[in-house]
């Protein structure tokens, strides 16, 4: 159901506002009170039935979604799905696995492994999978759910920069989401290490050794996180990552989603341009209002559909496609390093910034690949709304055609990862060409440089090309 509402986060949203401006009076006859130009919510039977029992907030129910024919808006909600899945999965895992590296004998199903012994997390792990009823699918939704997680919240971004949804008077929710982003990816490096099979302890152990090359403050970091050396320390490690995966970084991460609904509900929605309003509607300069759904009962009603559309996505990919198959990869042990090691996907493009530094400069390489690059990227990303932002509040999301530089420079930055994470692959790429680490290496190296560069170049000329022919024509492209 389409219509118009007020949401200028005043709270001032009077349901009995007449077409003049003036307050209707329910007392005197004649009165239409189904004649509203700023009602907080369309009447509807369940709101009524509702209000009359709970004296509902009008205003927060009322609430306006903007219209939304692309579904780009929903990769918010996804996301926040997606953690909820996490929650729930994440809790049965979690009340089943043993943070501990100890030796112990597993009695189970998994054949290649019984009666041996083998660290302690890992055995709890493959009793979860194969000795547990429904512990592999709970698993493998956790893992999906992760994927997905961080997959949207990233694709969410993708959308706030590119639109230019993230100017005046909305940048407190970009830097909260960016902290999101990062909180999410902390912990999804945190819930790798748990398993303590062979991969994800070779994981850990450069994330181990990235963080101690930080001038300074590197000896003091790996304590504060890791809580001793690893692998040597496992036994103190291993406690220490569950902790922070299961309570600390969850906590930081509820907290941070609801400081973003928070801001979400006060502010005005940003709209699709306004030339999208049709007839009828507010006119294309009225940013006072927003054109779409209350959030009681129609996007609530949508968002219901969007969550059991999310939930069958995750447990569809969890079924038909399994991943961290640890029986196959096998406990961790100290003298041996799985081949084609890397870690999952949001992080291949760190590793591969780690690879792409030349092995001669040591422990440098891996501070300037490992920690700088990656910095510089994220601290670029979080501050940009302080680089791009007009003085007056912006209510309506700009077409990424219409802005040159920024698009250019968003099309730079994907590519870029996109390089990186290649980079990261190395090995299997070069297996899949026939080639060796050595002659790929320069060709990447190459890439890595020069493919943003160009790209940067191709989209801002020819954005701005198409900008000048539209000033000339007058016409919309």
């Amino acid at each position: 159901m389409t219509r118009t509402a007020p949401d200028d986060g005043s709270g001032d949203d009077r349901p009995d506002a007449r077409p003049d401006g003036g307050e209707a009076d329910a007392d005197l006859p004649g009165t239409d009170l189904t004649v509203r130009t700023h009602e907080a919510y369309p009447r509807n039977a369940l709101f009524d039935w509702l209000d009359q029992r709970l004296e509902l907030d009008h205003t927060l129910l009322g609430k306006a979604f903007p219209e939304d024919d692309y579904g780009s808006f929903l990769l918010g909600e996804i996301a926040l799905f997606t953690f909820v899945i996490l929650g729930l999965t994440g809790t049965f895992l979690g009340l089943l696995y043993n943070p501990a590296v100890n030796s112990v004998t597993y009695e189970g199903n998994a054949l290649q492994y019984a009666d041996t012994e083998v660290p302690a997390a890992f055995a709890s792990v493959l009793h979860i999978t194969y000795d547990t009823t429904f512990g592999m699918f709970a698993r493998m939704m956790h893992h999906w759910a992760a994927y997905l997680f961080i997959a949207a919240i990233a694709l969410h971004m993708f959308r706030v920069f590119f639109t230019g949804a993230y100017r005046n008077p909305h940048e407190p929710n970009w830097f909260i989401g960016s902290t999101l982003l990062l909180f999410a990816l902390v912990e999804g490096f945190f819930g790798y290490a748990l398993p303590y099979d062979n991969f994800s302890k070779t994981a850990t152990t450069i994330g181990f050794q990235m963080t101690g090359t930080i001038p300074g403050v590197g000896s003091f970091l790996q304590s504060l996180v890791f809580g001793g050396a690893f692998p040597a320390g496992a036994d103190q490690v291993i406690p220490r990552m569950f902790f922070l995966h299961v309570f600390l970084i969850p906590a930081a991460l509820v907290g941070a989603i609801a400081l973003h609904m928070a801001v979400l509900m006060r502010q005005k929605h940003t709209e699709h341009a306004p030339s999208s309003r049709g007839e009828g509607r507010p006119d294309d300069d009225d940013d006072s209002v927003v054109v779409g759904m209350p959030l009681f009962p129609q996007q609530f009603l949508v968002s219901t559909i969007v969550f059991l559309l999310t939930a069958a996505t995750v447990a569809f990919l969890a079924g038909f496609f399994p991943v961290q198959r640890i029986a196959a990869i096998g406990p961790a042990t100290p003298t041996s390093t799985p081949s084609h090691v890397g870690p999952d996907w949001f992080f291949m493009w760190v590793f591969g910034s780690l690879k792409m530094m030349p092995s001669w400069l040591g422990e440098w390489g891996r501070f300037a690949g490992g920690v700088v690059v990656p910095s510089l990227i994220i601290g670029v990303m979080m501050i940009w709304p302080l680089l791009d932002n007009p003085e007056h509040p912006v209510h309506f999301t700009a077409d990424p055609l219409d802005r040159p530089l920024q698009t250019a420079l968003g099309v730079a930055a994907v590519m870029l990862i996109i390089v990186l994470s290649i980079d990261g692959m190395r090995a299997t790429v070069a297996a899949v060409l026939g080639v060796s680490d050595a002659v790929l290496y320069p060709w990447l190296a190459a890439l890595t440089v020069g493919m943003p560069i160009f790209d940067f170049a191709v989209v801002y000329w020819l954005l701005k090309r198409r900008k000048r022919r539209k000033s000339r024509t007058g016409t919309a492209g």
